[in-house]
């Protein structure tokens, strides 16, 4: 994506080119919230809808023909992405319905509903590149049914959960709906824009760091690229916390916060990190690689997987090659113990959720993301161990106190009902 190109006139009419190479030298906001700019509207008065929202950067291959005033044009070029900017395509996120029954959802091997999803994409990318915003750049899918526009609240919110922005754009249903001032357009259009500043408002949240008993280390790439990124996504689908590390960084990483470490490569680490992670099991770690160390012998098996002593801690390894990542996943998680879960959630089967919290741990902030585009129902609860005082649930629609009961294994906040997305803040 190449934001150096393409600013439509401040005053007059039409496309001006000298201001098009004064922007190519211009030095590009990372806080642009982008939309793609319908080629039907062709008339200013639209851009009467985007007053007062946090859109603030129209996309596309030509800007339209009419001033933008303070809005900024950006050319897309997926080969030159802005300065500041990180593309990643992601896909059209949904809970995948039953082929035999549509008003069913298709479900996974233990039969949770099966969602396409993009946290752990957005999270690969800030891993991978970080310090920079990712832009989400799907397109609506392209097919016979209709996409309802709470859909595209959903995209939004997606994105914005994870600290990102989806290049938001309209199919030609919602588009029409909207200039036909349809009820459900103009009450998904009124949900984007809520989100949007939900997402802009106490940004302090973007600085807390995951909470995970589990750090993935990888390059992400090359000979390990499907089974790390399958691995990431099947983890969120399971439950399973976890930080990325790449392994061009991971030297630099703090790994005495993980109860464990999971190597993913085709081969064992060498070197300087290969030093670091056995030092870590040899404190008291779990530490899981692809293969046995040279020579060791296994002290158990289970859950897939044979035991190896080292030091005051242990080693993993396969007993067959990782070859079906939700089974591995499956099989890791319970490695670890769901004793060392940081959170647990209760009816939460057509969401994901991110748990952060601050450096010292004194607040923290749950992401959820409902896909099922329907209310809740009042019937989603967190759990955790750390014993947070309160809680406040923020959503497109209402804002709300929670205090938490105590149970046996800590303390719960029962959520009220929500629809798309709702952020919970939580206090010390």
């Amino acid at each position: 994506m190449n934001c150096s190109a393409g600013v439509g006139r401040l005053g007059g009419e039409g496309y001006n080119v000298d201001e098009i190479r004064e922007a190519k030298q211009t030095t590009m906001r990372t806080d642009l919230v982008p939309m793609r700019w319908p080629e039907a509207w062709k008339d200013a008065s639209k851009l009467e809808r985007l007053r007062g929202t946090p859109i603030n950067c129209l996309v596309g291959e030509r800007p339209p023909e009419f001033p933008l005033g303070e809005i900024r044009f950006l050319r897309l070029d997926p080969a030159s992405p802005p300065e500041g900017v990180v593309v990643v395509e992601g896909l059209w996120p949904h809970v995948k319905m039953a082929r035999r029954d549509p008003n069913a959802a298709e479900t996974g091997p233990t039969g949770a509903p099966w969602v396409d999803s993009n946290g752990w994409r957005i999270r690969l990318a800030q891993a991978l590149h970080p310090g920079k915003t990712v832009w989400l750049t799907y397109q609506p899918p392209k097919q016979d049914e209709v996409v309802p526009p709470a859909a595209f609240a959903l995209a939004v919110a997606e994105a914005e959960a994870y600290g990102a922005h989806w290049v938001i754009t309209l199919d030609e249903h919602f588009r029409r709906g909207l200039d036909e001032a349809s009820r459900e357009a103009e009450e998904a259009w009124k949900k984007i824009i809520a989100v949007l500043k939900l997402s802009g408002a106490n940004p302090e949240w973007r600085n807390f760091e995951p909470v995970a008993p589990l750090a993935v280390v990888s390059s992400f790439a090359g000979e390990a690229e499907f089974l790390s990124h399958e691995f990431l996504n099947l983890a969120d689908r399971r439950g399973l916390a976890y930080a990325i590390l790449p392994s061009s960084r991971a030297l630099e990483a703090r790994l005495d916060r993980y109860k464990a470490v999971l190597y993913i490569e085709p081969g064992l680490p060498e070197g300087a990190l290969r030093t670091k992670l056995f030092d870590f099991a040899a404190a008291g770690g779990l530490l899981i690689l692809p293969a046995p160390p040279p020579k060791a012998v296994a002290v158990e098996t289970k859950f897939g997987h044979r035991i190896y002593r080292h030091g005051k801690g242990r080693i993993a390894a396969p007993v067959e090659d990782w070859a079906d990542p939700y089974l591995m996943a499956g099989d890791i998680h319970l490695l670890i113990g769901h004793r060392h879960d940081p959170m647990r959630v209760w009816n939460g089967g057509m969401m994901n959720t991110l748990y952060l919290a601050s450096p010292d741990g004194s607040r923290g902030v749950v992401h959820i993301v409902n896909y099922s585009l329907r209310s809740t129902l009042d019937a989603v609860t967190l759990g955790f161990p750390r014993p947070y005082q309160s809680a406040t649930v923020l959503t497109a629609e209402s804002s709300a106190a929670v205090q938490p009961v105590k149970r046996r294994l800590g303390i719960e906040f029962p959520l009220p009902a929500f629809s798309t997305y709702a952020r919970i803040e939580l206090r010390g």
